[in-house]
């Protein structure tokens, strides 16, 4: 019995991560590698550490770097410096001038509707699945945790 191949479709991703707060408008920056012409993708992933620890208009500056990129799809997996993406350690490392609901604000930046209309889905650690505008079906395992490391987000004890 003869097995029929799978279609291909050609697919572009550009991947992504470590941006900590990078400022598309920032002027000083003119020779950053994000500041030049990137080439299209179907699906630009950003693996974490979209900031560097400064608060919820860091995610908004995020969210204007990525939408500023030409992809239609833009997956985002948080990052050990997204200390307020993670509930459980922003409840236990609440500083001077931090609130609780720190946390819930970040997460309405990252599920909003500016996020929305450019294209970026925030993925919580599962399995996710996608139909590409190139018919392409993508698949991905996301998940935002590391060993411990020096006491930063999403960690969790090893042996």
């Amino acid at each position: 019995m003869a097995v029929s191949a799978m279609p291909t479709f050609p697919t572009r991703v550009l991947i992504l991560s470590d941006t900590h707060n990078f400022d598309i408008r920032d002027s000083n920056l003119s020779e950053h590698p994000l500041k030049k012409s990137l080439h299209a993708a179907d699906v630009v992933l950003h693996c974490g550490d979209l900031t560097h620890c400064d608060g919820t208009s860091s995610y908004k500056k995020a969210i204007k770097l990525l939408a500023s990129m030409d992809a239609k799809l833009k997956l985002v997996i948080a990052g050990n410096h997204d200390l307020e993406l993670d509930q459980g350690f922003w409840k236990t490392h609440l500083d001077e001038g931090d609130a609780p609901e720190d946390h819930d604000e970040a997460l309405k930046v990252m599920r909003g509707k500016p996020a929305q209309q450019a294209g970026i889905v925030y993925l919580d650690e599962g399995t996710h699945s996608f139909t590409l505008d190139n018919g392409a079906r993508l698949s991905i395992y996301a998940s935002p945790y590391t060993p411990t490391f020096n006491d930063w987000a999403f960690a969790y004890e090893h042996d």
